[in-house]
């Protein structure tokens, strides 16, 4: 008898980013439902810093197999290649042993990884279930990552084709991806898109207000007004609309902007920190735990941008913690997006187009000023996430999902 669900990813429990706690904890759910959920996944090691964990592993009911690949630098276009090829060809010697499913779901990183589940679904009646994170190559492209009419391109329009055309259903983490999908000629069937955001569990959310990081609390006490960027700062995001935003602010001694997280433009941050003087902003590392909660607890309004064209193709998550948090958002991208509309429907903070930095410093002074508005925007923006993005709607919608995929070929 087939077993019910397995999910390939990349990240996995223990490792701490998103791409990681969102599969496991979908895994969780899914397994509470009473379904059987293995995983097939990397070794943990870019974003663990624990003990050795072993290749094979039962962690809450969810039966987990992990292999080992290549550890290049990730930040390197030839690394991360390199890491892509040796993952996917690891996970392809496990290829005989991914037939006993009923269905198989099957993340967008690293892109080539998808090929695997279509294959299977060529050969037998299993059906799958593609999540896209990201649209690759299209964001890769419109990042000048790699090269028009070469060959990644062309090989990975090939494998989309495939992927995208055979799916059973494929996630899009937002309308406006949904629309791209449809747009660019990825999916010719509408209903086959299922749109289903990404979440953030409130158990990482304490009601507490005590500030346990001695340096966040200091921070607290001392600056009236903190806005805070959290997460990845890379070649996706757009940075320079907020760092010329806070430039406009340097001299302000009543605002801190507070940059957290990693990515390859962290070290460009802080590098123009530095040669503008601007001593009102400072650069953390990745938080985790009770530091990443403490942060949030301190800040009063916080950012999250995309680099100008990638709406459609990518959806921050970030956003989602800081919704749980009760923090208003202030966003740098597109109108069209869920989140911006989202911020405006429930006048939950706000959104400007990129470049658009002197209409930014508007709207956090407007914050600054007026006590009595940030307090109803940071209630409003608690309402969007427990109206949209508690972790239990989220995956009940992909539960069904995964169902209807299930009982697809049995009516």
């Amino acid at each position: 008898m087939k077993k019910n669900v397995l999910i390939m990813c990349q990240y996995f429990y223990p490792e701490y980013v998103s791409s990681a706690t969102l599969p496991t904890e979908l895994a969780e759910d899914l397994i509470e439902k009473g379904l059987s959920v293995d995983i097939l996944c990397g070794y943990p090691k870019e974003y663990y810093e624990g003990k050795e964990v072993p290749i094979k592993e039962q962690y809450k009911g969810i039966n987990i197999s992990r292999v080992k690949y290549t550890e290049f630098n990730n930040k390197s276009k030839v690394g991360r290649i390199a890491n892509f090829f040796s993952f996917f060809m690891a996970i392809l010697l496990r290829f005989p042993s991914l037939f006993k499913y009923e269905c198989v779901l099957v993340y967008s990183n690293p892109p080539i990884l998808p090929l695997l589940p279509y294959l299977i679904s060529r050969i037998t009646k299993t059906k799958f279930i593609f999540v896209a994170f990201d649209i690759y190559p299209d964001n890769a492209l419109k990042l000048g990552a790699i090269k028009k009419g070469g060959f990644i391109e062309k090989l990975m329009k090939g494998i989309n084709k495939r992927v995208y055309g055979y799916a059973t259903s494929v996630v899009a983490l937002g309308n406006e991806m949904k629309h791209y999908m449809i747009k660019q000629g990825l999916v010719s069937e509408e209903e086959k898109i299922k749109v289903i955001p990404n979440w953030y569990s409130t158990n990482k959310i304490t009601d507490s207000a005590t500030v346990f990081n001695k340096e966040f609390k200091e921070l607290r006490e001392k600056w009236p007004f903190i806005v805070l960027y959290s997460g990845n700062m890379g070649t996706a995001q757009d940075m320079d609309t907020i760092l010329e935003c806070v430039s406009m602010l340097k001299n302000r001694e009543d605002v801190l902007f507070i940059f957290t997280g990693h990515g390859n433009k962290a070290s460009y941050v802080k590098e123009y920190l530095n040669s503008n003087e601007i001593k009102n902003a400072k650069v953390d590392g990745f938080l985790l735990g009770s530091d990443y909660t403490d942060i949030l607890k301190i800040s009063d309004v916080c950012l999250v941008s995309l680099a100008a064209g990638i709406e459609g193709i990518g959806v921050p998550s970030k956003t989602y913690g800081y919704l749980a948090a009760g923090k208003p958002v202030l966003a740098i991208m597109s109108d069209e997006t869920d989140i911006s509309k989202n911020l405006h429907e429930y006048n939950a903070g706000g959104n400007v187009i990129q470049g658009e930095a002197e209409k930014l410093k508007v709207l956090i002074m407007k914050y600054m000023g007026n006590r009595e508005d940030l307090e109803k925007a940071s209630s409003n923006a608690r309402k969007i996430f427990e109206d949209l993005y508690e972790r239990k709607i989220c995956t009940d919608m992909y539960y069904h999902m995964i169902m209807e995929a299930i009982n697809k070929g049995k009516l």
